[in-house]
């Protein structure tokens, strides 16, 4: 029986013997998994599968072996959950960070600036399906270039180049 074929264009098929891309693994129950190792160990091993239990059509589970946790899920409706191995049905994004003190607790999201020139900052816009409708901002921003000191801004926008901000917490 054949399992694997190799192609003159250099194209791989493990489980069928016609690949559509450089490396095709095909399985016919559907659990198709490639493991990617480091080392001769289980350390920094990941796997990739394709259609897991409880993921159908279109799913995508990236598994971290060694750990025996699922770090990257994209369900059949293309919600994606980091760290959440079910995310939320009415989140296309579900995050799942963790718990501890105000000081200790890790971040879940980390949204960076290119930029520590005071006065500038990055955000996260919020709006309607249609850009002329957008509805509010919220953005950090740089108060002192020279040190730690920050601000959250929320900002509304009215579809022009003004974006007039509503309120600042220092």
């Amino acid at each position: 029986t054949e399992v694997m074929t190799l192609k003159g264009n250099g194209s791989v098929g493990i489980g069928t013997s016609t690949p559509q891309a450089e490396l095709h693994v095909h399985d016919p129950a559907g659990h198709a998994k490639i493991r990617l190792s480091g080392t001769a160990t289980d350390a920094d091993t990941f796997e990739i599968y394709q259609g897991i239990t409880g993921v159908t059509n279109g799913g995508l589970t990236i598994h971290d072996v060694e750990a025996s946790a699922d770090r990257l899920v994209i369900n059949s409706s293309g919600n994606v959950g980091i760290g959440n191995s079910s995310p939320a049905s009415w989140a296309k994004l579900d995050i799942l960070g963790s718990g501890g003190s105000q000081t200790g607790v890790t971040q879940a999201l980390h949204v960076s600036s290119p930029s520590t020139t005071a006065g500038e900052g990055v955000g996260i816009r919020l709006n309607a399906a249609s850009g002329s409708h957008e509805a509010v901002g919220i953005m950090g921003m740089v108060n002192n270039a020279s040190g730690n000191a920050g601000s959250m801004t929320f900002h509304t926008y009215n579809g022009g180049g003004n974006i007039p901000e509503r309120m600042r917490i220092d």
